[in-house]
């Protein structure tokens, strides 16, 4: 069985994050659990207040969480910055502290000067938009020596492309790796129209007037990892010529256990090296059915504008 790419959700906000968020932390840690991410960072707007929850639904099934918060700088870029241990921890604490006093209730401000020194301890990941400049990468990268990154987030908008070669160019001009994160604001797409009524609200209009303030889509979710894989934002098809196998109740029941005991299971021989397979393919089950037909969904493909990948 073939594994999905590691990912690990780096942008993510709960409803701690007031009249943003239209999922629970723990809501969000089920459910990235669930869907196989290696990690899930809770990064509430200049906020911890979420971490408690979603601390203790990652103890309760086991799945790595890291600490953080998003900050929107009075004169500066949007970014993220998450916490690698205990100093750190106690320094984004004090940052947190420090913006929200700095300005009136249920508010912050945090500028450039503020992190003039960086911050000992955390990551920093920029949320670049057509306004970034080289310069102001350059900056942040002095001030986060090997812990600055440039956040590539694709979220099926009209302009992709030209988004990620801008920030492509921008990593290349400043030797600033690129990292990927969903910008993630709800784990289920259906939490889309509690999104956009809680935008409403924030804005102080009604749902009908709110516009282009809403979100585009509803990609801000937690999205499953093999959509996540798709190549250049497309889907392709993967055709797995093979033989199917019979073993005794015994050995098919360990093997099931080996893996998920509750997904059906057939066995089968494939006519590809191993190595070649799971070097490529990135998704985590297959649809076996019988007979040969991979010409048939090889014109299928051509059809439908799919690229088809024959394993054989």
């Amino acid at each position: 069985m073939a594994s999905l790419p590691a990912y690990a959700e780096l942008h993510c906000v709960s409803n701690f994050s007031f009249l943003r968020g239209a999922s629970h932390p723990e809501e969000l840690v089920v459910c990235a659990h669930e869907l196989g991410y290696g990690a899930l960072a809770i990064t509430d707007e200049c906020s911890l207040a979420g971490v408690v929850r979603a601390h203790l639904a990652a103890k309760e099934v086991g799945l790595k969480l890291l600490i953080g918060t998003e900050i929107r700088l009075a004169d500066g870029p949007r970014l993220v910055l998450l916490a690698t241990d205990r100093e750190g921890y106690g320094n984004l604490s004090q940052l947190i502290t420090h913006g929200r006093r700095a300005a009136v209730k249920g508010s912050y401000r945090l500028q450039r000067a503020d992190l003039e020194k960086g911050l000992p301890g955390c990551l920093a990941l920029l949320l670049p938009d057509a306004r970034l400049q080289a310069a102001e990468v350059a900056w942040w990268k002095a001030r986060f020596p090997e812990a600055c990154w440039l956040v590539w987030e694709r979220l099926l908008g009209p302009d992709d492309e030209a988004r990620l070669r801008q920030v492509q160019a921008l990593g290349r001009a400043c030797g600033v790796p690129l990292v990927a994160a969903g910008d993630v604001h709800m784990h289920v797409r259906a939490r889309r129209a509690l999104q956009d009524t809680l935008t409403a609200i924030r804005l102080g209009v009604p749902v009908k007037e709110a516009g282009f303030a809403f979100f585009a889509n509803g990609e801000r979710h937690l999205r499953p990892l093999a959509r996540l894989a798709r190549r250049n934002g497309r889907y392709w098809m993967a055709i797995v010529p093979g033989e199917f196998l019979e073993f005794s109740p015994e050995k098919a029941a360990a093997k099931a256990r080996a893996t998920t005991p509750q997904w059906p299971h057939a066995f089968a021989r494939f006519k590809v090296p191993a190595e070649e397979f799971l070097g490529e393919y990135d998704s985590n089950h297959i649809h076996g059915v019988y007979g040969d037909y991979v010409e048939d969904l090889v014109w299928f493909c051509k059809m439908a504008g799919i690229e088809p990948r024959v394993f054989a």
